[in-house]
This record gives C-alpha cells, structure tokens and sequence, in this order.
C-alpha cells in the first residue's frame, strides 16, 4: 500500500470519527432539552393596605411642669442637702438659711411689743387722767355758771359790785371745760397710737417667727433637680432662682410646623416619637397642644406633644422627633417598589401564572419609597415577583419561593 492511499484511509478514518462525536453531543443536548431550566424568585402576592409619606419633625423636650425655688427671706445658705440631677420628693428640705439673722430680727420684734405695752398703759393711764380732769373741770364750770347766776341777781338787785359779776363771768368761762376735752381727745389719739404700735410688733414678730419656719427651703413639687445655683456659706436672695425643680413624670415634645402641615394636626391625635438618647424604637405621643398664631420670628405654629415618662428615662432637653402622614391613601392595592421595572417609559412587572412569568403593564399612584398604590393593571391576589425579576423573560418557567413578609 503505497503511502498516498495510507494517507486518504486516515483521513477517511477522521472524517468518520468527527461526526460520531458530533452526532454524539446532539444526542446528549436534545436529551437535556427535555428538563426546560427555570428561573428561582421571591414573589409577594399582592393585597388591600394604608400607605403613607411621612414626614419626620424634629424639636425639643420640655419638662411639663418646671418650678423655681427660692428663700422667701434673704439671707446666708446654712446647708445645701441636693445636688444636680437629684430627684426630690414634694416637701422634702432642698437647702436651709442661716437662723442667726431671723432670730435677731425676733428679740427685736419681742423687745418692741414689750415697749409698746408699756406704750398702751400709759396711754390708757393717760386717758383716765384726762377723763378725771374733764369731769372735775366740767363740775366746776357748772358750780361757776350756779354763782353766776347768783351773782347776776344780786348786781342787779344793788347787793354787790360790777367788780364781782365780773369775776364771776370770768369764772363760768366754757374755755377751760374745752380744753379738758381736748385733752381727753389727744389721750384717745395717743391711745390708738400705742395700740398702733403694739399690732405692728405683733405681725413683726410673727413675720420673724414665720421666717424661722422658712429657714427650711422645701420642694414644692416632685421632680428632678434641673437648676442649682445655691452654695454653702453664699448669700441667697428671695429675688433670683436658687434652684430649678422639673416635673419629668410626664415631659412634652416642642415641634415646630408649616401652614402646610398644622391643619392636618389636632388636639389629641396620636403620633409616634423618638427620643434616641433615651429609648430604642417608638413611643406613643399625643397632640396637646396646637398654637394659634404664628411665631413672630419663625413664621411657623409651635406643636407640643405629650410623652408619659413615668421610668424617668426622658430628660428635659434631649431631643426627639415624631412621625407624620405628608400624604396617605386607605385600602388600597399596593406592590413593592422594588418589584417595578421601567421599560421603555412604562412601568411594567412579572406575575407568576401557572409557573411562567407573564409581563404586567401597571399604573401607579401614591408611592412611598417601599410600597406604591396600584391604579390600573393588578387585582387582589395577584403573584409578583419581588427578586429575580430582571433575570425573568415573558413565558419563562419560574420557581417561586414567598417572601417572609408577603
């Protein structure tokens, strides 16, 4: 065999072999063509909802109640029994004063009340002499008037000078009687004078006794000590705040909104605060408070709302924020955003029918960054898929799994 037919024969040999194997491997394709491949999702089935925009208003915590304590008599801090951040009950003894200066005040209210008795006696004494001489004046005016008369007659009868009748005028003279009247009026006055004197030491004496009970400065409400400015041995003046007392068992949240948002606002609505520096999550708030009229500074209405704080955990100047609807819609059919593909500038997505993904045209409304309102285009019940979604063609056999929220 000459080396030319060797040559043809193997590459006959080759040849043959080559389509074996391609023969081969359209066997072994057309074998695998009959388990179609399928693409895994999360779907999410679609149902009626309330969504909403929120908007997010931060602001300040305020104390509901905040009470300043002072002295009610100025003088030098004894002993201070708080400090800052105490909580105190009501009544309990905040700081004392010095006692020296009220109990000096006390002998001297004392001493004064003692010298207006005496005052009072003397004027009382006074009045009796005064009311003495007035009678025997007055009787000896009517004894002179008596010999007047007599004397009178006598003139006129010849028996006695003009001399006499004169003296005996001069005698009945009314003078001296006004004058012990007058007397006895200054020793009323004087009197009343004394007695004066002797009440304005009593209520001397029973300021001074008063401040000595005030020496004890106490808490008149339950609270946190939020202000301290008392020192041991300092001055403390009954003018200016010793000390701050706040109520935090219950404390507000002060916000401030737009004419935009204050009418959708009311007196006793519900709304969800945080306070990160004192709680983790949410807590329960409620409107108390809605100002009329306009911040002359800001432009806007100030909104208190109020937060039970009975763990105490809340503090007067932390701050917070609440939670409010910008915009809702009630029962309506929603799909996750997420879920929405944009084609060519319609908003379409994949519904599971009977294991394929069928490509859905929808119109949407409201959408809240997560969830948006479905117009036109979806039904309740409706099988969307959530994931998977952008790997997924119309009529492809897809495996569902459910999402753990749907």
């Amino acid at each position: 065999m000459t080396g030319k037919r060797i040559f043809t024969l193997l590459f006959i040999l080759l040849v043959i072999s080559m389509l074996m194997i391609g023969c081969s491997r359209n066997a072994v394709q057309e074998t695998a063509g009959i388990e179609e491949d399928y693409i895994p999702v999360e779907v999410e089935s679609i149902k009626k909802e309330a969504i909403a925009n929120k908007i997010t208003l931060n602001g300040k915590i305020y104390a509901n109640e905040e009470v300043t304590v002072m002295p009610q008599t100025p003088g030098t801090v004894a002993k201070v029994n708080i400090k800052l951040g105490d909580d105190v009950a009501k009544d309990q003894v905040l700081f004392v004063m010095d006692e020296k200066d009220i109990q000096n005040a006390i002998e001297q209210a004392e001493n004064s009340i003692d010298l207006a008795k005496r005052s009072v006696e003397q004027a009382e004494s006074g009045i009796k002499s005064a009311k003495i001489n007035y009678e025997a004046t007055k009787e000896s005016l009517e004894d002179a008037l008596a010999t007047l008369e007599r004397t009178k007659t006598l003139y006129e009868a010849g028996a006695v000078p003009k001399t006499q009748l004169e003296q005996a005028e001069m005698a009945a003279s009314s003078r001296p009687l006004e004058i012990a009247e007058a007397k006895v009026l200054q020793a009323e006055i004087s009197y009343q004078q004394a007695l004066n004197q002797l009440s304005q030491a009593q209520i001397s004496y029973e300021q001074a006794k008063g401040n000595l009970d005030n020496t004890l400065v106490k808490a008149p409400i339950r609270g946190v000590v939020s202000s301290l400015s008392v020192v041991e041995g300092q001055l403390a003046s009954n003018a200016q705040g010793a000390a701050t007392i706040a109520d935090i068992d219950s404390v507000y949240l002060k916000v401030d909104v737009t004419e935009n948002m204050v009418n959708r606002l009311h007196q006793g609505q519900e709304v969800s605060v945080k306070v990160e520096a004192a709680l983790n999550g949410k807590i329960k708030g409620r409107i108390d408070y809605i100002s009329p009229t306009t911040d002359a500074k800001t432009q806007l209405y100030t909104v208190k709302v109020y937060i039970h704080n009975k763990e105490g955990k809340i503090r007067s100047g932390m701050s917070g924020s609440i939670e409010l609807d910008a915009e809702s819609r009630q029962n309506v059919l929603t799909v996750r955003s997420s879920a929405v593909i944009d084609k060519e500038g319609e908003q379409v997505v994949y519904l599971v029918v009977d294991e394929r993904a069928v490509e859905q045209k929808i119109r949407l409304g409201l959408n809240t960054g997560i969830y948006i309102e479905v117009l036109e285009g979806l039904k309740e019940g409706d099988v969307v898929i959530i994931k998977g979604q952008h790997y997924v063609a119309e009529g492809q056999k897809v495996k569902a799994v459910r999402s753990e929220q749907s």
